[in-house]
């Protein structure tokens, strides 16, 4: 399925929305800013917020992943925990569509990924309401904004809002640059100076890339 808007087209799958412009460079300058934004812990998060279970387990399933989101919260990105604890949520997702996995659930499966989809849609939504903010990038559990300096104020505040409706949390990164040839392939610089590289531009630096 295809939709448009913001002058972008969406395309929808089973695991996800995707849109991107393409063959295009992005730089942050003095008067505009490129902001990446995703959902924190995306099916997880989605699953605990819309209240989605596999039937078999019913409500407390919900209960017990809730628990497992607020235990990982607990251990800072790039801990030895923070990684277990991301493993074991986003495997229970993942077993959900193995005939074989006591999680198996193709209607919890779809419920996740569909609702994900459409509060990703519901962000861009709002933030495309504002003037001169160019959405220029959506990959299934975040978009990426190309604005001005002038209007980052209004874009958190109708992020905060979507937070609130969607009971959902969304992190932040800041680029550099970004230069795109498509939704899969694209190089973008954080103001940090990590660079993340994706599809034909990935390339191994050091041995934990391989």
């Amino acid at each position: 399925l295809e939709a448009q808007l913001a002058d972008l087209t969406f395309h929808f799958g089973f695991g996800g929305v995707h849109a991107s412009v393409e063959n295009s460079i992005f730089r942050a300058s003095e008067t505009h800013i490129i902001k990446d934004i995703d959902v924190s812990g995306m099916y997880v998060a989605v699953a605990i917020a819309n209240g989605c279970y596999p039937e078999h387990l019913d409500q407390d399933f919900v209960t017990a992943y809730r628990q497992l989101q607020q235990d990982r919260a607990h251990y800072p990105k790039g801990t030895m925990m923070n990684a277990v604890l991301k493993l074991a949520g986003n495997g229970v997702y993942g077993n959900s569509n193995q005939p074989f996995s006591p999680f198996y659930d193709p209607k919890y499966l779809y419920s996740v990924t569909t609702n994900g989809q459409l509060q990703i849609l519901q962000l861009v939504e709002k933030l495309s309401l504002l003037p001169d903010l160019k959405i220029i990038q959506a990959n299934t559990d975040g978009i990426t904004v190309y604005m001005p300096r002038s209007i980052e104020s209004w874009f958190h505040f109708w992020c905060r809002d979507w937070e609130q409706e969607t009971g959902l949390k969304l992190e932040e990164v800041d680029y550099e640059s970004m230069h795109i040839a498509d939704v899969n392939n694209y190089i973008a610089v954080t103001t940090k100076g990590k660079i993340k590289r994706k599809g034909k531009y990935w390339y191994p630096i050091d041995r934990d890339d391989y």
